[in-house]
């Protein structure tokens, strides 16, 4: 009820109920088709002769040896080999020596049955097996994704190595890494934390490694300057002298090191905890959970009142319609020649509070209140309707059907079908304006199978009319 106007779908409980035809996009169902089979024919390496041909063992479809047959010559000429089972081998010489056309089509069958029998050995699952790990391969980018994923392992496989070896090439990777994506600054956010921890938990490598810069820090400084500064102030032979020069020295130390002290806790402040980080997430999501459920709880208000209004729009107006229908005109007329002139109704009424400003400012006023009072709005909502339900009913009617007040039965039923033929007509010109489907309750039988894409669309359970309308009998 967004502009305050409800689109309602039908009539209601008091007259007849009228539902709007839904035309729903025909799902097109694409025949299951197989990329045919290449058979390459499987070449033998010649047999050499040597006297006597042995047999070769021979196995059931179960796996198990078969029992020599009585003319060996005869199974020796059996197509295929010792692999496939004696009583498929039989089946195929039935088939070539049916026909000479079949011997190609024997060697394919042959080939295809040794290939999925070695097949199934690798995926014993079968077609699902298959599935699933082609699907896997597809997820994983194919070939080259695993080939990449690979890469990945073994380069964080090398990276932990070096971690675990405390190998300082593991740091100058870090660095080289952040170079080449322009992230450089992330080593400097990382140090604190890491010179942090090995503080807690290494305390001897910590202070070795912080020595050398440490003492650094204070060379940079001139800390032994100022030192020695101080201890030639004292020589001097005027103690005055000497304790003035030393101080003022002295002072300028304490000076530098309250702004040591200052951009110290500048630092430490800007640097952002991960006890904190998370904080903002989780309140973050907090708020954001709290904005959804007001979000959602708004939405099912909305529609909870928006369904009491149509309802009582679907009464106020089939109780102004039932007088009208019980007319002789409208004798015979059955819900699908209703639906044009239901559907009308709502629609006039729709337009009619749409432009109804005062109403409009009303409703508008009730639903961005605080807290919007529902009963108000189902009242002023159904008061309003109630005013203007008998004008529009008539109104409609008239408009629709000029001759209702004069004409019989029979009138009426000649009227519902020109309703009707028109409301067909513009379900067939959307349909060529979009090139979709019109949907039909059955599969008709006078398709039109003349045309070249006829037989695939009869698969996909669309087709074409003798009179060039464009139908599916599949929802």
């Amino acid at each position: 009820m967004a502009d305050s106007v409800l689109d309602f779908a039908g009539l209601g409980e008091a007259a007849v109920t009228t539902e709007a035809p839904v035309v729903e996009a025909p799902v097109v169902e694409t025949p299951a088709t197989e990329a045919p089979v290449v058979e390459t024919p499987a070449t033998e390496a010649p047999v050499v002769e040597t006297g006597k041909k042995e047999a070769k063992q021979q196995y059931n479809s179960d796996g198990t040896p078969k029992e020599p047959a009585a003319d060996a010559a005869k199974v020796e000429d059996l197509p295929g080999t010792e692999k496939t089972p004696q009583e498929i081998r039989g089946l195929l010489k039935q088939m070539r020596d049916a026909d000479p056309k079949n011997v190609a089509a024997v060697k394919q069958l042959h080939g295809a049955f040794e290939r999925w029998e070695a097949t199934k050995a690798i995926y014993p699952g079968g077609i699902k097996e298959m599935t699933a790990a082609k699907e896997f391969m597809d997820l994983a980018g194919g070939h080259e994704g695993l080939e990449a994923l690979q890469g990945t392992k073994a380069a964080a496989e090398a990276s932990d190595n070096q971690l675990y070896e405390g190998n300082p090439e593991l740091v100058k990777n870090i660095v080289e890494d952040l170079k080449a994506k322009g992230k450089l600054d992330a080593l400097g956010k990382l140090a604190p934390s890491f010179l942090d921890a090995v503080k807690e938990h290494d305390k001897d490598h910590y202070y070795d490694v912080m020595s050398p810069h440490f003492l650094n820090g204070l060379e940079q400084v001139n800390m032994p300057g100022a030192i020695g500064g101080i201890l030639d102030a004292l020589k001097d032979p005027d103690p005055v002298k000497a304790i003035a020069a030393a101080q003022k020295i002295a002072a300028g130390m304490a000076t530098w090191y309250k702004n040591l002290q200052s951009e110290n806790k500048k630092v430490k402040d800007a640097v952002v905890s991960p006890e904190r980080i998370q904080l903002d997430k989780d309140r973050a999501a907090f708020l954001k959970d709290q904005a959804d459920f007001k979000t959602n709880q708004s939405i099912e208000f909305k529609n909870s009142v928006a369904s009491v209004c149509e309802k009582a729009n679907n009464t106020l107006l089939g109780t102004e319609l039932k007088s009208f229908l019980k007319m002789p005109f409208f004798v015979g007329y059955g819900k699908e020649n209703l639906m044009p002139l239901g559907n009308t109704i709502k629609s006039n009424l729709y337009a009619a509070l749409k432009a109804d400003t005062a109403y409009q400012a009303q409703m508008k006023a009730m639903w961005t209140a605080k807290t919007p009072d529902r009963a108000k709005i189902e009242e002023y909502h159904k008061a309003r309707v109630q005013s203007i339900s008998k004008d529009i009913v008539r109104d409609t009617v008239q408009k629709m059907y000029p001759g209702y007040a004069k004409g019989g039965a029979a009138a009426g039923r000649v009227a519902a079908a020109g309703v009707k033929k028109e409301a067909a007509a513009k379900v067939v010109e959307k349909s060529v304006a979009t090139g979709k489907p019109i949907y039909v309750a059955q599969k008709p039988k006078d398709l039109d199978r003349t045309r070249k894409d006829s037989v695939l669309l009869e698969i996909t359970g669309k087709g074409y009319l003798p009179n060039g309308t464009f139908v599916t009998w599949r929802k």
